[in-house]
């Protein structure tokens, strides 16, 4: 029961919902909140749609793309372009409070929960209050959900090291920018609209979080089409993608308007090159995609599909798709064992994958490098809050693909990231989740040149490299070297065929089945050489007479 006296405060509950259409997109961001759809506001709720879309690449106009971005710029008073005011600045008093509660956090043994964070926060007033009480609850609330956010995002939750560097960050921009923004606003009215060009950095990636959270419009822009603010919004909740069909290299924010005017031929000529090379007309240019991610689709097939896919690019091949800024390619990844009754369809079959520009065969095993090397230094540096950074991997002085074009660097470096974060590879004895990580980062760091030299020529939506793999068991045994690279090459998009004739198990010791396709053949052959190509009667006369 409520004493005499004390008073209650109604709060009015603050609920802005993403728009989830990019249709006119642009337009929808410069409207007030009260033109658009679900606005609403009583004694209880004040609700309404907010703006917040990653917009990827360039339109065709590229000049018009940077002229837009200079007059947001100097719309000031309704715009806020914070790549290009980022205060960075902090009082020595909000560094010593932000301090005193790390202190408390770390010598908790599972650190302070977020509700005590929060309160500690606003005691020490690291969270701005606003003259309205229910804004002053809103902002809270948001602050406690972007803290989770960043919690569910980490393995060791708010006891990770980079919890540190958040927190720091996250409080002097709420000061230096947040409160600041937040004088004018009340309850009905428009919230801050923001906007961000170019690359960000974790910390950055949190704070704009938090800004859509409290229900302010924000367009993050990219040239290059790097969806970064994706790493921590993959399922599209907080934000929305728009891609351009361009890209263009990231320049520096404009300074000033482009004179520069396209002519009317040359708008024809752009246009016609996009009708013939969009992205949904199956008609694409050499290397058109060579900035993009590869991700694998692994797909499931028959004994005879494997032959009839092999053949077949990977726009043709089911389940490819562009997405954002990366391409998906479905591979095939299968174990055949045994050997069929018709040997000459057998071999047959084995040469057309091996008479390939793009295909390697092997037949000596191991084909990787090993070594004893320690690569926590070089994994830990490559880590940002916890995670693998592929940016850091790139610009780290260990990093041995420099001398490989940007576009493939990066894809490797993402490629890496995502085979480390979701092992498929079986861990021995007393292997630890790190210890199998930090085995995978360092083969993927250590790969064979012949393998970089087929990825060079990999032009994602054309043909595919092929790596057969043949084990009749007298040349070695495979190692799980051997297997990290197959499963790093699986997810890069290459294809991965491997034959053992005897139907033994040998790749199973290190990859689980249900990770790719096992077909059985009529018979098994214990002897079964590898059968070498045929020469023509012509080329052995040749041969004779040299």
């Amino acid at each position: 029961m409520l004493r005499e006296g004390v008073a209650t405060v109604n709060y009015i509950n603050i609920e802005p919902v993403l728009s989830t259409s990019t249709e006119d997109w642009l337009k929808l961001f410069f409207a007030s909140v009260k033109e658009r759809p679900s606005y609403l506001i009583n004694d209880s709720t004040y609700g309404f749609q907010r703006v917040g879309i990653r917009v990827l690449g360039t339109p065709l106009d590229q000049d018009e793309y940077y002229n837009a971005l200079f007059e947001m710029n100097q719309e000031s008073s309704s715009v806020h372009v914070l790549s290009e005011e980022l205060d960075k600045t902090i009082d020595n008093q909000m560094m010593k409070s932000i301090q005193d509660i790390l202190d408390v956090h770390q010598q908790e043994p599972k650190g302070l929960s977020i509700n005590r964070l929060i309160a500690f926060m606003y005691g020490k007033q690291l969270i701005p209050k606003h003259h309205d009480p229910s804004l002053s609850r809103h902002i809270q609330l948001s602050v406690m959900k972007v803290i989770e956010h960043f919690q569910q995002h980490h393995s060791a939750g708010l006891l990770t090291q980079e919890f540190r560097r958040f927190l720091i960050d996250v409080v002097k921009w709420l000061k230096n920018h947040w409160a600041k923004w937040a004088e004018t606003i009340t309850i009905g009215e428009d919230f801050p609209k923001v906007v961000w060009y170019g690359d960000m950095n974790d910390s950055q990636k949190y704070f704009l979080m938090l800004l859509m959270e409290f229900g302010c419009d924000v367009l993050l822009f990219h040239p290059e089409g790097k969806d970064l603010f994706a790493e921590i919004d993959s399922n599209n909740t907080i934000s929305i993608p728009y891609q351009y069909r361009h890209t263009a290299k990231l320049e520096p924010f404009p300074t000033h308007q482009r004179e520069r005017q396209t002519t009317v031929a040359y708008r024809a000529n752009k246009q016609l090159e996009i009708m013939m090379h969009d992205h949904g007309s199956g008609i694409y240019k050499p290397w058109q995609f060579r900035d993009y991610i590869p991700s694998s689709i692994t797909l499931r097939m028959t004994y005879d599909d494997v032959f009839i896919y092999a053949r077949e690019k990977a726009m043709i091949r089911p389940e490819f798709k562009l997405e954002s800024n990366r391409v998906h390619i479905p591979v095939i990844f299968a174990k055949i064992q045994g050997v069929s009754k018709d040997r000459k369809q057998y071999w047959e079959h084995m040469r057309e994958l091996i008479d390939d520009s793009l295909a390697l065969c092997i037949r000596e095993f191991p084909f990787s490098q090993a070594t004893k090397a320690n690569y926590h230094f070089h994994y830990q540096k490559s880590l940002e809050q916890g995670v693998l950074s592929p940016e850091k991997m790139v610009n780290s002085n260990w990093w041995r693909y420099k001398h490989l074009p940007n576009g493939l660097q990066n894809a490797i470096a993402h490629t890496i990231k995502a085979y480390c974060e979701h092992p498929k590879l079986n861990k021995i004895a007393g292997e630890s989740d790190y210890d199998l990580q930090l085995f995978l980062f360092k083969q993927a760091n250590m790969m064979p040149e012949v393998v970089l030299q087929l990825l060079q020529k990999f032009d994602y939506a054309q043909e595919i490299p092929r790596l057969v793999l043949y084990n009749m068991e007298k040349n070695g045994k495979p190692s799980r070297e051997d297997a990290a690279l197959l499963l790093f090459l699986n997810e890069f998009g290459c294809d991965v065929i491997w034959y053992n004739p005897a139907g033994h198990n040998d790749i199973e010791q290190f990859i689980n089945p249900s990770f790719y396709d096992v077909h059985w053949l009529e018979e098994v052959e214990f002897q079964q050489e590898f059968q070498e190509k045929e020469e023509s009667i012509i080329k052995k006369i040749i041969k004779k007479i040299f």
